[in-house]
């Protein structure tokens, strides 16, 4: 076999599987401009159909925003022991208790890698409340950093699914890709099991070609039948899967227009979907809330 077909087999069994489904496109819907307190909106967690919670990106203070989907801030929330060092993502259980990912590790030497679980603020009385700390490291990287070629342990998406929480890398190096690790949603320091790998479609490139496949948010539907993860113009949507083998089931691949920060991402029924986006001032986008339907798309598959 000559090393050329050799490399198109590779190629075709890396990424195969996210050419098969129809890539639709959707010109997302605006609901609301994101009051200006949250310019760097990093998570997202609906409460229900007209409110969801936020937070704002690293350096951002350590609390939460309750906003509506007219855009007006409803409450804040302070997280007193959850320190934001680099806020990633949101997620909820079934008791919609709120799981806060400080989990962005841009140089990949971070060992400081924890999620806060609060209370459902919906029986917390008081403008603030203390998380319980989970803690967790990756069963596969031995060096802080790795080198270059294996930094792949930054991460901008979680989500909680029956007692777990399972992380979604970002890499930083080619080919494109996510790596799905899976904790336990309790308290401790505890080892990141890594169940699988999805390949975003790019196999080589300029670095500045890598943005536009990191996946930066994810997130389960709330009957767990469908599994979401965002990069910043394209959202992947995956369902029929068994158990928690998310990738394996089938998967469709929607474009989501304009290219913007899109960093959060929360299901807000089995079938719509919130989005936001950072503000940037310097090209005057983003910053805003966004919906999107997905039945007229998963059931053409």
């Amino acid at each position: 076999m000559s090393n050329c077909f050799r490399k198109k087999i590779i190629f075709i069994l890396l990424f195969g599987m996210t050419l098969i489904p129809n890539l639709s496109s959707q010109d997302l819907k605006l609901v609301a401009k994101l009051p200006s307190l949250v310019d760097e909106t990093s998570g997202i967690e609906a409460v229900d159909k007209n409110s969801f919670w936020t937070f704002n990106d690293s350096g951002g203070n350590s609390e939460i925003y309750q906003i509506d989907i007219h855009g007006k801030l409803l409450r804040t929330l302070k997280i007193y022991n959850g320190w934001n060092r680099d806020w990633e993502d949101m997620s909820k259980d079934d008791k919609g208790n709120l799981y806060i990912g400080n989990i962005g590790n841009n140089s990949n030497a971070t060992k400081d890698l924890t999620i806060f679980k609060i209370l459902n603020p919906e029986k917390i009385e008081s403008n603030s409340t203390s998380a319980m700390v989970i803690s967790y490291f990756y069963e596969d990287q031995v060096s802080y950093p790795p080198s270059t070629n294996k930094r792949n342990y930054d991460c901008e998406a979680m989500f909680w699914y029956k007692n777990n929480i399972y992380l979604l890398t970002k890499h930083r190096s080619f080919p494109t890709a996510t790596n799905l690790y899976k904790i336990p949603a309790k308290k401790g320091n505890h080892k990141a099991k890594k169940i699988d790998t999805f390949y975003t479609g790019k196999k080589s490139g300029k670095p500045d070609d890598l943005g536009k496949y990191w996946v930066a948010a994810a997130a389960i539907s709330p009957d767990g039948k469908k599994m979401c993860m965002m990069s910043e113009n394209k959202l992947w949507v995956f369902y029929d899967f068994k158990k928690d083998h998310f990738f394996e089931g089938k998967h469709i691949k929607i474009k989501l227009g304009k290219r913007t920060q899109k960093e959060a991402v929360c299901f807000v029924t089995n079938d719509k979907i919130f989005i936001t986006d950072e503000n940037n001032k310097n090209k005057k986008s983003g910053g805003n809330l966004y919906k999107i339907k997905l039945k007229d798309f998963y059931e053409k598959n």
